[in-house]
């Protein structure tokens, strides 16, 4: 009877729900007969949620394959002069040679925690399946002084940086002390800043003493959108305070974002399967790891930024989680019954596999890395 319901043309993904629909036909069945049939329908559920988080963990598998033949790891034995070219671009970079004096108004290293992305397709219209699919990757909560010791670190060499080509680098004491810093302090935060962010949940860190604030569009999400819309005026504020400075000194804005995955998402027709996926994938953001210059007059003198990820050559493995559901709707014309059916399968990988020790080298290392590469790309342009 049950080979005769799932023929060959019924497709995998709606034989879950014409399981179900088994089921209730065959209420009207005798007890023993009953018990029976639902141990071979609940066996077979199992079995096709089984079968699905397979071709759930293969799909990540070929993203995460294919994400890091497209960007392939940091050769971190080569050293960064080596590596510059290919990894820094610099916009307007004529304009450091006129710079004599900086002050390092904002840095901030952003670290995310947790990233989810989700995807529709299909339509219940006619008896069709409507379809979803939310994947989330996480990893351990790390510890916030380690990560301190880290951005401490790398804002003193930054500084050591631009001394070591010539330039003075006003101490941040001297910039809190001017007018327009303090109208900074709407959209500032302590640090560490807990927050959400484009696509993901992560922890702000600034140099011990220093606020921070955002300086990065394409981390904002919708309601830090509007702040860069209808909130401080943060780059007009830059820029006064450069008058406050005697028009002397160029301020800098540091931004690096650290992230641990990489999630796609497709589906969004009534045509189209839900699809999610999730790759392994720590690395430094290309575009939103940069250096901004402000002069009196430019908020953007000039830039300095990773035009291509930096990726570890070390995989750390993350949480991940995939919930599929379905709403499928069967249509029986012989009896005029319709019958809806819903379905959730949640899939689980990679729990308690982290390496945290690997994560803070790794972090440490790619920072380092991409603050060297800067370095080298501003001393050619003196």
């Amino acid at each position: 009877m049950f080979q005769a319901f799932l023929s060959p043309w019924v497709s995998r993904s709606d034989r879950f729900a014409l399981v179900r629909i088994a089921a209730l036909l065959l209420l009207a069945l005798s007890p023993p007969v009953q018990a029976g049939v639902f141990d071979a329908i609940s066996d077979l559920s199992k079995a096709i949620s089984e079968g699905n988080a397979k071709a759930d963990a293969k799909s990540d598998a070929d993203f995460e394959e294919d994400t890091s033949k497209k960007f392939p790891p940091y050769r971190f034995e080569a050293p960064a002069a080596s590596q510059s070219a290919q990894y820094v671009e610099t916009v307007r970079g004529s304009n450091f040679k006129s710079i004599k004096k900086v002050g390092i108004v904002n840095f901030s290293v952003e670290f995310a925690l947790f990233k989810e992305v989700s995807a529709m397709g299909g339509s219940q219209y006619q008896g069709g399946t409507a379809r979803d699919s939310t994947k989330s990757m996480k990893i351990p909560q790390p510890e916030v002084a380690r990560l301190q010791q880290m951005v401490d670190s790398l804002y003193a060499r930054t500084a050591q940086d631009f001394a070591s080509m010539g330039i003075e680098v006003v101490p941040f004491e001297r910039l809190k002390a001017t007018k327009h810093f303090a109208e900074l302090a709407p959209a500032q935060h302590a640090s560490p800043w807990l927050t959400d962010t484009k696509d993901s949940q992560s922890v702000f860190i600034a140099p011990s003493g220093m606020p921070l604030y955002m300086d990065n569009p394409n981390r904002a999400d919708f309601l830090k959108g509007l702040g860069f819309t209808f909130g401080t005026n943060t780059r007009m504020k830059e820029i006064m305070m450069t008058y406050d400075l005697n028009q002397e000194v160029h301020l800098v804005s540091v931004n690096m974002v650290v992230d641990f995955a990489a999630l796609k998402s497709s589906g969004s027709s009534f045509l189209s399967v839900a699809s999610t996926r999730g790759a392994n994938l720590h690395h430094l953001h290309a575009s939103n790891t940069f250096y901004r210059f402000i002069s009196t007059t430019q908020p953007e003198l000039m830039v300095v930024k990773l035009k291509q990820p930096l990726v570890s050559d070390v995989r750390l493995i993350a949480e991940t989680s995939t919930v599929k559901g379905q709403v499928s709707t069967q249509n029986f014309n012989a009896t005029g019954m319709a019958v809806e059916t819903t379905q959730k399968d949640a899939y689980n990988r990679g729990a308690g596999q982290f390496d945290q020790e690997s994560y803070y080298r790794r972090s440490g290392d790619m920072l380092d890395a991409s603050r060297q590469m800067f370095a080298e790309e501003l001393r050619k342009l003196r």
